[in-house]
């Protein structure tokens, strides 16, 4: 085992998984994709919201499987560097360090909503401020952030479940007409299925923790999978009273803020702002950097990295170099003022691209290691699960597709640059004998076989 990983403490339950997962699913994406799926595809919504969430499952499926099978620390970084090849796993975490932009864009959209409740609240302040919290929370030990994150799970879970009592008695069934339905034709439709599946995916993340957690190979796929399906189901509920309370025309391409005023009291509305909209942020934030370290860290054993840089602390257990870098990463967007646009839109690309590769890596592990395979609690057929990998990737360029679209010259050139540099940085490393980067590596070499067995 690595030197800094074995410093990693296996406190994690599956009661602290499901809080991880579910505050990372349940972010900024249900509040404002919604109304936008609405104007796409009117009273289909309700259906987009299911067809999502069932082709986030196909996104998802591969990587439970990689975490049951060989449940490990950093999970998505060691899986693409020992089942396809050291230098593309590096390249994968270049694309994934990127992405993690969006740590600031949790915060500022965070402080958003607080400036439409005090509206003379200073927004780099209130976001700056949440990052640094946080920060601190996963500074002194990942359980205590699980615990922090399963109290604010529990109030963003029951401000969702207000919201879908107070709206159901209030849905008007007759907008689930043949007229109302898929006014933009399939065309719309799929592309709202599109937009919503950056709403309903996120529980994969927890394969980062493996070493982290006291039973992975059972607790990784039961939770990757249970919560993609149980958000998904609350997120049907929430669709259908965002498109049938309000005439559709009032709500298409608006946050739910105006169907939420309309059913609750104003207790309960704010309640539902504070508890729903910004915990959903805050849950997120925290969540992430309970992560996102652990791939930088695994690859700085592995010689990509300063092997300080990913030195692990003594009495928390955690790696506080890299948290800290994280922390300057979420924090250079919220004092520099760059566009929330920007970031938003720049996260998700990177993020639709290395998560190609990542569930690509999933193809190879039944015969690579064939063994751990069949041993492993949740497993597929291979054939299965090849198909299962293809979709997913299919499905992972139509949402890049829609992404793109959007996308301005300007931050399509500048994610080809920094793809270019990383690159570059792979080659220069990888090939450099002094950095001692095995062409080969394999997770026996610092992983024992009863440490990654489930």
């Amino acid at each position: 085992m690595s030197s800094q990983e074995s410093k990693l403490k296996k406190v994690l339950g599956l009661g602290d998984l499901m809080g991880i997962a579910v505050g990372q699913i349940i972010g900024a994406g249900v509040m404002a994709l919604t109304g936008i799926a609405i104007g796409m595809t009117g009273s289909g919504v309700t259906l987009a919201f299911i067809l999502s969430s069932i082709f986030t499952l196909f996104l998802v499926i591969p990587i439970a499987v990689m975490g049951s099978a060989i449940p490990t620390t950093g999970g998505l970084y060691r899986y693409t560097s020992r089942l396809l090849s050291p230098k593309i796993g590096f390249f994968m975490l270049a694309l994934f360090t990127l992405a993690q932009l969006s740590i600031a864009m949790y915060a500022i959209s965070f402080a958003e909503y607080v400036q439409g409740l005090v509206p003379s609240a200073p927004l780099k302040l209130v976001a700056f401020t949440l990052l640094t919290v946080f920060f601190i929370a996963n500074l002194v030990g990942v359980k205590t952030a699980a615990i922090v994150e399963k109290i604010m799970v529990v109030v963003l879970l029951l401000a969702l479940i207000v919201f879908v009592v107070w709206g159901m008695p209030e849905v008007n069934y007759q907008v689930f007409n043949a007229k109302d339905l898929f006014p933009g034709g399939f065309a719309g439709f799929f592309m709202a299925v599109g937009l919503l599946s950056f709403a309903t995916g996120g529980a994969q993340v927890i394969a980062e923790l493996g070493g982290e957690i006291k039973n992975p190979g059972r607790d990784i796929p039961l939770t990757i999978i249970t919560t993609t399906i149980g958000v998904g189901i609350l997120y049907a509920f929430m669709a259908t009273i965002a498109v049938a309370v309000l005439p559709i025309a009032d709500v298409a391409n608006k946050p739910l803020t105006d169907v939420a005023r309309t059913i609750m009291p104003e207790p309960l509305f704010i309640f539902f702002m504070v508890g729903g909209a910004m915990f959903a942020l805050a849950t997120t934030l925290n969540a992430t950097l309970s992560w996102v370290t652990k791939g930088l860290m695994i690859a700085s054993e592995d010689g990509w990295l300063p092997k300080s840089l990913g030195k692990v602390n003594n009495k928390y257990g955690t790696p506080h170099w890299l948290l800290t870098l994280f922390y300057v990463i979420g924090a250079i967007p919220i004092l520099t003022g760059m566009s929330l646009a920007v970031v938003s839109a720049l996260g998700t690309g990177v993020f639709l691209i290395y998560s190609v590769i990542t569930v690509f890596a999933a193809t190879k592990l039944p015969k690579k290691y064939p063994v751990l395979y069949q041993k492993a609690p949740f497993k597929l057929p291979p054939l299965v699960l090849n198909l299962v990998v293809y979709i997913a990737m299919a499905l992972l360029a139509f949402q890049a597709y829609l992404l793109m679209s959007s996308l301005s010259f300007k931050i399509i050139l500048g994610t080809f640059a920094y793809m270019v540099a990383a690159v570059i940085y792979v080659n220069v490393v990888g090939n450099n004998p002094k950095f001692g980067i095995k062409k080969e590596m394999d997770f026996f070499e610092d992983n024992p076989k009863d440490n990654i067995s489930a």
